[in-house]
C-alpha cells in the first residue's frame, strides 16, 4: 500500500429487486433492471485512497469499505484485530474455511486472518459469500484503522482471490445466485470539483451516467488476462507525437497494463512520464502562471498542491496524453486521450494537484486519475472494459472532456442513442490487489 503525502503550500501555494442507495436525484425504480444495485460512492477521488461504499456483513454494518478493482477479496476487521477502532466482524462460533492466510499490499501493509461465510447486504440485495476476516495487520502500516477505512471490497477476477471455496469472490456469489443478473459493473468516479456524484452500478449499466449518447462512442477494450483488469497498451502519444516504447514494454501483469480504482495516481513508466513532464514544461503554461522552476518541480514530482488563488493555469494549452489500447473485438484500437483539464485535478478546496507518477516498471497502472475522466464499464463475463466520458455532461465543453476514439472493425457509432453495447442493455429502458494497492493521504484535508 503506497502512502503519498500531499503537501499544501498556502502562499506558494438476498433480494433480486434493485436497491437505490443515497441517490443524488430520485430514480424511477420501475425502470431499473431488477438484477442490479445502483450505489452512491463516497470519499473518492484524488485526495483519498479509494472510493468507498457501505455494506452489511452478517450483523456488522460497515460504512467505509474501499472499492478496489485491483484485488478480489472482501477483507474486513475481526473482533481481535490490532490497530483498529470501529465496527468489527465477530467470528465467534463461525466456521473458518481452510487454514489461516496472510496477504500484503505494495508499500508494506499486510494482514493475517481466515475466510468465513455469511450474508452480504449491498443496498438491500443479499447473497451468502466468503470473505477474509483480519485477526492481525501491520501496526505501522494498517490495511484499515476504522476511521478512514473499514476494509476493502475487491472486484477483480476470481483468479486473484485467496478463498478456497467457490464462488471465490463476493461479486461472483451475487452473480452465481442470480442476484446480479449480469456479470458486469459500471463505475463513474467523479473529481472533487465535479457537480456529478460518483456511482457504482452492480449487475447492470445505466446509460444516463455517461456523456456518450450525445458526444462520443463508448470504446470497448479487450481484457487480455482475467486476473487484474489487464489491457494491452499498444501506443502512447504526448502532445500529438508518438513515443518510442522499450523492447520490454509491459513486462508486468501478464504482459499488459492494469485498470485499478484503488491506485490514486496514473502511474507511468519512467520514459513515458519524463516525456510527458517535459512536454508540460515546454508548453510554458506553468511558467506563465507564475510558477518558479523549483515550484514546477515540486508540483510535478512531489505532489505539492497549487493554490488557485495565486496561480491561474491555461488548461487548454497544456499537452494531451493518449493511450492506444487493443479493441475488444481484436480488429482495431480504442484511443483514450486526456487533457490538462483531466490530469491536473482540484480538491474542491481551491488547490490543484498533478496525480501522475513514474515507476521503474514498463507497465501502466490506470488509477483514479483515469477513473475521474471516464465512465468505465467492467464486463467481467465478456472480458472487456468500456470507456466513455461520464461526469458533468451537461456543463462541460467538449474540449475539456476526456476523449474516446474507436478505430477499425465494429464499434459503437457516435450517433447511437444508447451508450452501452446491446448485450449489456437492461431489459427495460432506462451502473487490493495482492501486492499492489496505492493510496494518497492528504495532510490537512482527508476526505476519507
Amino acid at each position: 500500500m503506497y502512502w503519498i503525502i500531499l503537501v499544501i503550500f498556502t502562499f506558494c501555494y438476498g433480494s433480486s429487486t434493485a436497491s437505490v442507495v443515497e441517490i443524488e436525484s430520485p430514480l424511477n425504480l420501475s425502470k431499473r433492471d431488477p438484477g442490479s444495485v445502483f450505489y452512491t460512492l463516497t470519499g473518492g477521488p484524488q485526495l483519498s485512497g479509494c472510493w468507498m461504499m457501505s455494506m452489511k456483513v452478517g450483523a456488522a454494518q460497515f460504512d467505509k469499505i474501499m472499492v478496489d478493482t485491483g484485488s478480489s477479496d472482501l477483507v474486513i476487521p475481526g473482533q481481535s484485530v490490532n490497530a483498529y477502532s470501529g465496527t468489527r466482524y465477530d467470528t465467534t462460533g463461525k466456521y473458518q474455511y481452510g487454514s489461516s492466510v496472510s496477504s500484503g499490499y505494495a508499500g508494506g501493509a499486510s494482514w493475517k486472518g481466515g475466510f468465513f461465510a455469511d450474508t452480504i447486504d449491498i443496498g438491500g440485495s443479499r447473497a451468502i459469500a466468503t470473505f477474509a476476516v483480519m485477526c492481525y495487520q501491520t501496526p505501522d502500516n494498517v490495511v484499515a484503522d476504522g476511521s478512514w477505512t473499514q476494509g476493502i471490497l475487491g472486484l477483480a477476477y476470481d483468479a486473484l482471490a485467496r478463498a478456497t471455496v467457490a464462488p471465490k469472490t463476493v461479486f461472483s456469489s451475487f452473480v452465481s445466485n442470480n442476484i446480479f443478473t449480469q456479470d458486469v459493473f459500471a463505475f463513474r468516479g467523479c473529481p472533487a470539483t465535479s457537480k456529478s456524484k460518483s456511482y457504482l452500478d452492480f449487475g447492470a449499466t445505466d446509460d444516463s451516467l455517461t456523456c456518450t449518447s450525445t458526444n462520443q462512442p463508448l470504446g470497448w477494450v479487450q481484457v487480455t488476462s482475467k486476473t487484474y483488469y489487464v489491457v494491452n497498451v499498444m501506443k502512447v502519444g504526448v502532445d500529438g507525437g508518438e513515443l518510442g516504447l522499450p523492447s520490454d514494454w509491459q513486462s508486468d501483469y501478464d504482459r499488459g497494463s492494469i485498470v485499478d480504482s484503488c491506485t490514486t495516481l496514473l502511474i507511468l513508466p519512467k520514459g513515458v512520464f519524463d516525456a510527458f513532464v517535459a512536454a508540460i514544461k515546454k508548453s510554458g503554461v506553468l511558467a506563465k502562471a507564475g510558477m518558479s522552476a523549483a515550484f514546477q518541480n515540486a508540483f510535478l514530482y512531489q505532489y505539492t498542491g497549487m493554490s488557485s488563488r495565486y496561480f491561474n493555469l491555461d488548461f487548454a494549452s497544456l499537452p494531451k496524453i493518449s493511450f492506444v489500447l487493443q479493441k475488444a473485438d481484436g480488429t482495431g484500437t480504442v484511443t483514450l486521450t486526456i487533457s490538462g483539464f483531466n490530469y491536473i485535478q482540484g480538491d474542491g478546496q481551491g488547490y490543484f494537484y498533478f496525480p501522475v507518477s513514474r515507476t521503474a516498471s514498463t507497465s501502466i497502472i490506470f488509477g483514479a486519475t483515469l477513473f475521474q475522466a471516464y465512465y468505465i464499464v467492467f464486463d467481467r463475463g465478456g472480458g472487456r472494459i468500456g470507456f466513455g466520458p461520464g461526469c458533468d455532461c451537461a456543463s462541460n465543453e467538449p474540449s475539456t472532456m476526456a476523449q474516446v476514439i474507436v478505430s477499425g472493425g465494429e464499434g459503437v457509432s457516435t450517433n447511437q442513442a444508447s451508450a452501452i453495447d446491446d448485450s449489456l442493455k437492461k431489459s427495460s429502458s432506462l451502473p487490493a490487489r495482492l501486492g499492489h494497492l496505492s493510496m494518497a493521504i492528504c495532510v490537512s484535508l482527508c476526505l476519507v
